[in-house]
């Protein structure tokens, strides 16, 4: 029981790089983009599940808010980078995607080494604002619903509902604005650590 919410995030991410390599090879099939809106909302849904087991089991630790990070990562690179090979957003999304979670992650390793972790009561994040827009609640849980809606509705939109085009540009480019709002108060608090 103590490792179920790391095998829910590894699961998640299984079926997320299952689903991009599935569509990848369907993205023409309506049926194959409908069940992917649907398994989507399934890989989201179960990063929340993850952490609500932990935290009701009360297992939580450094290395399953870490794994659970570096997961959420790994399945945002997929989505993305499926979009882009698919041609259905711009390459430079991607980009700024993977510079963002290098830098980040990159930081927060420096700051784990002094005990410091991206979230919770051991937090890198000192100023009220950075603390807001990285670790608070509400940030993380519109992040993530930005991000279900944006990957979700792709599919839709390049299947079944093509009228849903506009509004699913307007999501990813809110996502990835809200991609680089989250991250720039880690690059700037961070840099303590490299002094």
């Amino acid at each position: 029981m103590k490792q179920l919410p790391n095998i829910i995030s590894i699961f998640r991410t299984a079926l997320a790089i299952l689903l991009a390599i599935f569509v990848l090879n369907n993205f023409e099939n309506q049926k194959v983009l409908n069940y992917a809106f649907w398994i989507t909302w399934i890989v989201i849904i179960l990063d929340g599940i993850d952490g609500i087991i932990a935290r009701v089991l009360k297992v939580t630790s450094d290395f399953g808010a870490f794994f659970d990070i570096a997961c959420d990562r790994i399945i945002e690179l997929i989505y993305i980078s499926l979009f882009v090979t698919l041609k259905w957003i711009p390459f430079w999304i991607l980009i700024i995607f993977l510079v963002r979670g290098v830098l980040v992650d990159g930081i927060r390793g420096f700051a784990s080494k002094e005990g410091k972790t991206a979230f919770g009561e051991k937090s890198m994040m000192k100023s009220k604002l950075g603390y807001f827009l990285t670790s608070s609640r509400f940030m993380r849980f519109s992040y993530g619903g930005i991000k279900a809606f944006a990957f979700a509705f792709m599919f839709l939109a390049h299947g079944l509902m093509p009228q849903l085009l506009n509004l699913e540009i307007f999501l990813v480019y809110f996502m990835t604005f809200y991609c680089v709002l989250r991250g720039v108060p880690v690059l700037i608090e961070g840099r303590k650590f490299f002094s």
